[in-house]
């Protein structure tokens, strides 16, 4: 290999090394959406058993966390710090939840959750898993906030790793 095939591989890795950099800060959201995505799957495909008409609350969220895997799919190839679509997406989820907390608590729960006994600890399980969308969703918010503020560590690193190799993309 010549000194100019080494210099142009250098670069293209350096390059792909920075792109991942900025890829990275979205990691947890990806992580989240995952979890989130498939747990709301979950709920879906019992409630498409049980033939309820509340599949569209599992399916509403579904879609919001397609809409966040696919914006974060575009990601690397055109990297940005505003997630547009993550944003409203994980808000939907978060009003989604709350509702969710509320209906829970009422007489609504035999038809959300017909695989579970109507007692209260059903209710407090599921209170505490609504719980738990609910903090998810926030991190999610917070940490899409910090990356469009570019207040986050990895564009720090990101930032002095392009300065080191003087590269812009």
């Amino acid at each position: 290999m010549n000194s100019t095939s080494k210099k142009k591989l250098q670069k293209s890795r350096e390059e792909t090394s920075l792109k991942t950099m900025y890829f990275n800060r979205f990691l947890l959201i990806r992580y989240i959406t995952a979890i989130l995505f498939f747990s709301n799957l979950y709920w879906f495909s019992a409630l498409l058993i049980s033939n309820k008409v509340a599949t569209v609350v599992p399916g509403g969220m579904l879609i919001c966390m397609s809409v966040v895997a696919l914006e974060q799919f575009t990601f690397f190839n055109a990297p940005t710090d505003n997630a547009k679509k993550s944003i409203i997406s994980y808000k939907i989820a978060l009003i989604i939840n709350a509702i969710l907390m509320v209906a829970v608590i009422s007489p609504l729960f035999s038809q959300l959750f017909p695989f579970l006994i109507n007692n209260m600890k059903s209710k407090m399980l599921i209170l505490s898993i609504i719980t738990i969308g609910i903090i998810l969703c926030s991190i999610c918010l917070e940490r899409l906030q910090k990356i469009k503020d570019r207040k986050d560590k990895q564009y720090k690193y990101a930032k002095q790793f392009e300065k080191t190799i003087r590269v812009r993309i």
